[in-house]
């Protein structure tokens, strides 16, 4: 007979683990049960669906990352954006699993068919995010005269890719790595701005 669990984590820790052995697809209400080893009662007092198995898998995530990454918004603006950077790869190798399920993509998560109020979670979620990036790359075109493309590249497209390459194939991320994003980005964003394209 399969046991009890109380814990929704170990539910969705269950989820998370049939993901990274394959993809969202394989997460499903009776592979979870398998997965956890819980009584089908468990899952469904908790997720009445599939629907809302995934997007609590996803808010999971992203707001455990982002929670990571908050208080570092409120240094100078390329002291944050270093960190930041440092702090994605360190978070990244620490928690591969949920690391994984942001690789993903949202889409992966199908949220149109979410319930209501996980669409409303992510949506805030989302917003308080976007408010914070947006405020760090205004102080950074201030401060470095780099253009919005550029500082977005440096800032969120570097730390994401240089995880990606080992998260894709299930490696797992050199420790080095950290030291490595951080000084790119301080480089990026403290040598010398290119002269503006003259105009034809």
């Amino acid at each position: 007979m399969p046991r009890l669990v109380h814990d929704t984590s170990a539910i969705l820790d269950a989820a998370v683990r049939l993901l990274a052995a394959g993809s969202a697809d394989a997460i499903t209400i009776a592979s979870v049960i398998r997965e956890a080893g819980v009584s089908s009662g468990s899952v469904y007092h908790r997720f009445p669906n599939r629907a809302a198995l995934l997007a609590a898998v996803w808010n999971r995530a992203v707001q455990r990352f982002h929670n990571e990454l908050y208080p570092l918004f409120g240094d100078e603006p390329v002291d944050a954006a270093a960190a930041l950077g440092r702090r994605t790869v360190s978070w990244c190798r620490a928690n591969p699993a949920d690391a994984r399920v942001l690789l993903a993509g949202l889409g992966s998560f199908e949220p149109a068919a979410w319930p209501a109020e996980s669409r409303s979670l992510r949506e805030a979620d989302q917003a308080r995010w976007d408010k914070h990036i947006r405020r760090l790359v205004k102080d950074l075109k201030a401060a470095t005269g780099r253009e919005t493309a550029e500082v977005l590249l440096v800032v969120v497209d570097l730390p994401y890719a240089a995880v990606r390459r080992y998260l894709a194939i299930n490696r797992e991320i050199p420790a080095s790595l950290e030291g490595i994003v951080e000084r790119l980005i301080r480089s990026m964003l403290t040598s010398a701005a290119p002269p503006a394209p003259e105009c034809a």
